[in-house]
């Protein structure tokens, strides 16, 4: 996410809830954890090609972002012979968040990423969206605005209609988050332990370090262009109450387009950005601007 300043890369991907249960190695899930026992069983099914096995397991909205940046529907996946980026075994690190009705897991070996998002449903636990990152250096040079680029979406409108009332209340302070950098500061949450992943930036340092980048970056340039966040060309988002899954495919200026999946989730009263993986599709061109424009 391009954020106020050129080339400065905002993605949240941090939680600061008691609501929140945080688990960094597989030592410390608990053995009965249903969802990760779902979680394994479900990527061996994948693994070995058990469509019978994993449809049990899949949500009927079921999604998959690999590793090139292209969305697979269900059944195009099956059809397409997918096979997970991040395979079952001993040294697959993982890490569990749960929100409720959501719990977010990623499994990731070496530069590889997986993130998987579960939703209980009324038959049981399944497997909204899984989303795969093997992280990369750019093999093209992004393109430097040279102009203020403002930010109309996604921070004034986006191509998408919340429903819900947790829909509304979601991108309602998304869309503050997206505005500035004191929205961002507010909207994206604090705890350190979680991991950032983008396909070009790897893992993310630290919420507090990345405010302490974009500041220094600011007083070293402080004529440098303003460049608005990144726009929404698609947006969709599921409502469990007390979190929100979104799944958006936002241009990137100067740079390529990317699928965002996230989590937004209400902490202490404030509805925050908990989780936010940026795949980046590989087929994209680098996106540019036009001066005068809307963003």
């Amino acid at each position: 996410m391009k954020r106020f300043i050129t080339n400065a890369l905002v993605v949240g991907l941090v939680c600061g809830s008691a609501m929140v249960a945080l688990t960094s190695r597989p030592s410390t899930i608990a053995a009965d954890d249903a969802v990760i026992q779902a979680d394994h069983a479900v990527v061996q099914a994948l693994e070995k090609g058990d469509r019978a096995a994993a449809t049990k397991l899949l949500d009927a909205d079921f999604t998959w972002i690999d590793p090139e940046g292209i969305l697979w529907a269900k059944d195009d996946a099956f059809r397409a012979g997918l096979k997970p980026l991040v395979a079952s075994g001993a040294e697959v690190q993982t890490v569990e968040h749960k929100y409720g009705k959501v719990v977010w897991i990623q499994i990731s070996q070496g530069k590889n990423y997986s993130a998987h998002f579960w939703v209980e449903r009324p038959a049981g636990w399944r497997l909204l969206h899984m989303t795969e990152i093997a992280v990369r250096q750019r093999d093209f040079r992004p393109v430097e605005p040279t102009y203020d680029i403002p930010c109309m979406n996604p921070c004034k409108e986006v191509p998408y209609k919340p429903i819900s009332d947790g829909e509304k209340a979601s991108l309602d302070e998304w869309q503050e988050q997206e505005s500035s950098q004191a929205g961002w500061e507010k909207h994206v949450a604090d705890n350190l332990d979680q991991r950032v992943v983008s396909t070009f930036g790897g893992a993310s340092p630290s919420k507090a370090d990345r405010i302490a980048g974009m500041n220094k970056r600011r007083q070293a340039n402080p004529n440098a262009p303003h460049v608005g966040a990144a726009p929404a060309l698609w947006i969709r988002t599921w409502d469990f109450g007390e979190a929100v899954v979104m799944v958006s495919c936002q241009p990137t200026y100067g740079d390529k387009a990317y699928w965002s999946s996230r989590v937004l989730a209400p902490v202490n009263g404030v509805w925050q950005m908990t989780e936010s993986y940026h795949n980046y599709i590989l087929a994209s061109p680098v996106m540019t601007a036009v001066p005068g424009g809307k963003s």
